[in-house]
């Protein structure tokens, strides 16, 4: 049972953290996510919300989003995990690798701010 549980928090982990990561660039780039940010969902979402000069986007609803989201899909992984443990090895796998991906496209992503 120890390990089942080393092995799901390692998942979750990975998720958080890159999550995490993720937030932080956008913070750091804010000034640029008009032409950086590649996801449509994401675009759409900082278009809702306009700081009144319309220089930078209001982060707030487009963070708070993606940090729904991060937490949905860590308990989701780790119910799957323990309760349909066949199903949610290869699920928790794909997930984690995907985050790990994009780490490495965020770290080293040719695209950089004008």
């Amino acid at each position: 049972m120890k390990s089942k549980v080393r092995v799901v928090a390692c998942h979750c982990a990975i998720v958080g953290l890159v999550s995490i990561y993720d937030m932080i660039l956008t913070v750091l780039y804010a000034p640029h996510l008009k032409s950086l940010e590649q996801n449509p969902v994401g675009r759409w979402l900082m278009q809702l919300d306009q700081i009144s000069n319309n220089e930078l986007p209001d982060l707030t609803l487009f963070l708070s989003v993606k940090s729904l989201l991060t937490i949905v899909v860590i308990t989701v992984l780790a119910f799957l995990y323990f309760k349909y443990r066949r199903i949610g090895q290869p699920v928790a796998l794909g997930v984690t690798s995907f985050q790990i991906l994009l780490a490495m496209y965020l770290t080293f992503s040719t695209d950089t701010p004008p």
